[in-house]
């Protein structure tokens, strides 16, 4: 360690970049859409089909899916090809194979996080954290594994800091409730486990389930939520139970999904939705006095409250609340969007046995047994319905579980939802059945739904080159909105035609764009409020005395202007420069990353490299800096162990 210190060497060398602009229209053209059709509907009913082909651009001047090639996540540590492995289900040794995204975040279009798994070994995924830079998707470099750190949900929390979260329920792990993983970007740069609060693991009562969701205002402000009403807070040191008392029944429903904006004037906007029910599979929650259940919630920075907000349902005498709020999402103008599905059903869930029928509820069946059941997209605000947007009608999106009972609307399940910043509108992503030909049997497919305050929807179904669609019988597991021509979207795997159950397709991974730049500002690593911190307690100078101002000075001639030039060297740009060297096991093989921490005094653009003997063993790309610090990460190699260690521009 104090090696690698004593070889960093410090040089900024200035340097003027060329940059060429390209027009919109050469932008546009390089875009290649991924092949799709589309389906817009008006609230009054009036439709339209279109057919996207695969590699053309957009058309009209505007935005498409671009399917991300080759698939950023593999199993080892890098982007996979999909022709690499023709099913990775049934293969054995060291082979790279695709990780499913179960969740992605950002908090910039330049800085995301994706949370993947293995569905060989998901106990064992090794590369279950990714960040984006702008540039391309890398596994965190210290994320310690799923054996140490579960979870299947992404959130950001503050710039330098993040949360992994669950399994939620129906994930197995044995019954026992998964610790939180916390990355501290600041100091350590290392992940920490917290086991939930005494009081939280009283509150489950021994119960299977877990934390499924969380909402982060800072670093030292977060709010998670699971299982039987269960809320537990975090206010960067530890975490205290929040969890609302047994006797309060009407808020002991599973939490499923929760979202935190900063308004406009830095105001702090959060809300959360849930089922009706304490778990997964478990009966409706009783209601008192005709009341229902609590499933959306709201804060302003402090604890979230119940909203008075029901979803459109299909209600039953002795089951009148039968939607489960499963997808939450909040723009800064306090627009947010949720997502429901029939109560009991969620996206992962499996073909039914039964030729020719669909998943459905294990302990809340339809009733009559085929008829359809709301799965809508509602537009709401943080004080409950969205008084000013009307989002698409109550018969838009529906599920049944027999496919000779499907509409020709389709039928559909949700798995996420966001706002698009701006604009408004909602990108919901999940499953959606189609009314399938006489005697076929009906098959899933990924679907994005983007729907808009006067209830107009467009549906996007993606076909895998021809008009077979991609990721047969699989679904949008995680869905993301920057801009308006910055968006993202993450499938499970699929089947190109065999049995459900085989994954002969990869996940893909699908960015929304128009070829030009987002239209949404950077992000960077500098927090004033963490800085505002770190400075308190700190003694100050006492500030100068005023002293008695001197009697003004009698005129004098003003002499010749005289011009002169001198050279000022400006101390620099980077400073306090640490070094620290992380280790990882990969695969059974030794990982060492260099962890390069540094000041910064002004905005710069900067990169590292690792030399043995003057020849190049590693480097970090040069990044923008304009925050207060700044962070490079090395791979390193025992065998050729770098000499030197140096900036450059």
């Amino acid at each position: 360690m104090y090696r690698l210190l004593g070889l960093l060497s410090c040089c900024v060398v200035s340097s003027a970049l060329a940059v060429v602009a390209t027009s919109g229209a050469d932008a546009r053209s390089s875009v290649r859409c991924a092949g799709a059709t589309t389906a817009t509907t008006t609230a009054g009913g009036t439709s339209g089909t279109a057919t996207i082909e695969p590699g053309s651009p957009p058309s009209g001047g505007g935005s498409c899916w671009e399917d991300v090639q080759p698939y950023p996540f593999g199993s080892g540590g890098g982007p996979v090809e999909s022709s690499s492995v023709p099913n990775c289900g049934e293969v054995t040794g060291e082979v790279t194979c695709p990780l499913t995204v179960t969740s992605v975040a950002f908090r910039a279009w330049n800085r995301g996080l994706a949370a993947t798994t293995d569905p060989a070994n998901p106990a064992a995924t090794v590369y279950g954290v990714w960040i984006f830079n702008g540039n391309r998707w890398y596994p965190a470099p210290t994320f310690p594994g799923s054996k140490k750190c579960p979870g299947n949900t992404i959130v950001w929390a503050g710039k330098l800091d993040y949360w992994l979260v669950g399994p939620g329920p129906g994930e197995g792990n044995g019954g026992k409730w998964a610790d939180l993983c916390r990355f501290e970007g600041e100091v350590d740069l290392e992940w920490e486990q917290f086991a939930l609060p005494k009081a939280t693991q009283e509150h489950v009562d021994g119960r299977a389930g877990g934390i499924t969701s969380a909402a982060c205002y800072a670093w030292n402000d977060c709010w998670f939520f699971g299982t039987y009403g269960t809320v537990v807070h975090w206010n960067g040191k530890t975490l205290t139970n929040a969890s609302p008392a047994p006797s309060q029944s009407l808020l002991q429903g599973e939490y499923t999904a929760a979202s935190a904006s900063e308004g406009p004037a830095g105001e702090r906007l959060g809300i959360a939705v849930g089922a009706t029910s304490e778990a997964y599979d478990d009966a409706p929650l009783a209601t008192q006095a005709g009341e229902p259940p609590a499933q959306l919630f709201a804060s302003s920075g402090q604890a979230f409250s119940p909203l008075p907000f029901t979803p459109f349902t299909s209600p039953q005498a002795d089951d009148p609340y039968r939607t489960d709020l499963v997808a939450a999402g909040l723009d800064a103008t306090g627009q947010g969007w949720v997502a429901g599905s029939p109560a009991g059903l969620r996206l992962g869930d499996g073909p039914s046995s039964e030729k020719g029928e669909l998943p459905q509820p294990a302990t809340r069946p339809f009733s009559p047994p085929y008829s359809p059941q709301p799965s809508p997209l509602l537009p709401v605000s943080t004080s409950g319905a969205a008084a000013a947007c009307a989002g698409p009608p109550s018969t838009r999106f529906a599920y049944t579980p027999s496919g000779e009972k499907i509409s020709t609307a389709g039928a559909f399940l949700w798995s996420s939802i966001a706002v698009i910043p701006g604009a408004g509108e909602a990108l919901a992503g999940g499953k959606s059945w189609e009314a399938p030909a006489r005697h076929e049997e009906p098959v899933g497919q990924p679907v994005i739904a983007q729907a808009n305050c006067e209830g107009t929807t467009t549906l996007t179904r993606f076909s895998e080159g021809s008009s077979a669609p991609a990721d047969r019988a699989g679904g949008v597991t995680a869905i993301a909105a920057n801009a308006a021509n910055d968006a993202w979207a993450a499938t499970s795997a699929g089947t190109t035609g065999g049995p459900e159950t085989a994954s002969d397709e990869f996940p893909h991974l699908y960015r929304l764009t128009n070829g030009e730049p987002p239209e949404a500002p950077e992000g960077n690593e500098e927090e004033p409020e963490r800085l505002r911190e770190e400075e308190e307690g700190r003694e100050e100078e006492p500030p100068p005395q005023a002293a008695e101002a001197p009697p003004p000075a009698p005129p004098v001639e003003a002499p010749p202007p005289v011009t002169q030039t001198r050279t000022v060297t400006l101390p620099p740009a980077i400073y306090d420069v640490k070094a620290k060297l992380h280790t990882a096991e990969r695969n059974g093989h030794e990982q060492l990353s260099l962890y390069i921490t540094f000041k910064v005094r002004r905005p710069v653009t900067i990169g590292a490299r690792a030399l043995l003997h003057g020849h190049v063993v590693s480097q970090a790309a040069p990044r923008h800096f304009a925050g207060h610090t700044g962070l490079l990460v090395l791979n390193l190699d025992r065998k050729h162990w770098p000499t030197k260690v140096s900036f450059f521009a």
